[in-house]
């Protein structure tokens, strides 16, 4: 599958002929955007048609499932593993600061410049990771292909009904 960007930079529908591809670009109609995955973008200009592609987001909380359907035909998928050490690296972070702040001992120790701790809408730090991994993936998506309807599955589910079923 090869996808395909318009001379203005707007994506059009993949191509899965090859042999079409490799004559676009020794024509000098296409010249080559990105290798993985291999995209081209078109040097002269087109009708932006498009067909219905539908991206669906199955959303996990250590993996991030992306596919994106056109005309019963899967054109694009891929599996994100989200990050964990968050936590560790927050607490590494914070020790490293610690031994700095503790050198100096004419500092006045300071308790109550907590800002970050009072925001309304402040997210935890792993939170907004995970967050932020399912918007960079989504948009990479609009990116190579003309997407027209975004589904995001969500779920809860009840861990101690799966733990005790006969609850």
């Amino acid at each position: 599958m090869v996808y395909v960007i318009s001379k203005q930079g707007q994506p059009l529908m993949p191509c899965s002929k090859h042999g079409k591809v490799k004559h676009l670009l020794k024509s000098g109609k296409a010249k080559v955007v990105r290798r993985c995955p291999f995209t081209i973008q078109l040097t002269y200009d087109t009708p932006n048609y498009r067909q219905v592609i539908a991206c669906g987001v199955d959303t996990g909380s250590k993996n991030v499932g992306v596919a994106c359907v056109g005309n019963n035909k899967v054109l694009y998928q891929s599996q994100i593993e989200l990050r964990d050490n968050i936590k560790s690296k927050m607490d590494e972070k914070r020790g490293y600061r610690r031994s700095r702040r503790f050198k100096l001992r004419y500092r006045k120790i300071r308790w109550l410049n907590r800002n970050n701790s009072i925001k309304n809408d402040r997210y935890s730090p792993t939170l907004k990771s995970k967050f932020d991994s399912h918007v960079k993936e989504i948009k990479f998506c609009k990116k190579i292909l003309p997407i027209t309807i975004l589904v995001l599955e969500t779920s809860k589910f009840d861990t101690q009904l799966i733990e005790k079923p006969w609850l």
